[in-house]
């Protein structure tokens, strides 16, 4: 099993509606962090050009990764600057925390 970790930033709206759509994709779990900043976009009416949005942190295994990527285009998707952004990253190693009894904690891959 090769880990990949999709990173999306989105604006907050799109957040119940990404959810949904991550469901139907079959994503196996998600982070979501609310984070400030900015890229293409900037915010000329705050003082330091930042703007919150939201990031979307998933770990799936890279047969999903495509299907995970278009449902979050499919709701992200827009014209305008600063919709968002995705990402996707190759993982060198994922451990679970949870070790059940009987077992010794080692890689999940």
């Amino acid at each position: 099993m090769r880990t990949k970790w999709i990173i999306a930033i989105i604006p907050t709206e799109l957040l119940e509606s990404l959810e949904r759509q991550l469901a139907t994709a079959h994503a196996p779990g998600l982070t979501i962090t609310k984070v400030k900043g900015y890229g293409e976009y900037k915010n000329f009416f705050s003082s330091d050009l930042t703007t919150v949005h939201t990031k979307v942190e998933i770990f799936a295994d890279e047969a999903e990764v495509e299907a995970i990527t278009n449902a979050i285009v499919e709701v992200g998707k827009s014209t305008v600057p600063g919709a968002g952004i995705v990402a996707v990253v190759p993982v060198e190693g994922f451990l679970h925390l949870h070790v059940p009894p009987g077992e010794s904690a080692g890689p999940a891959e």
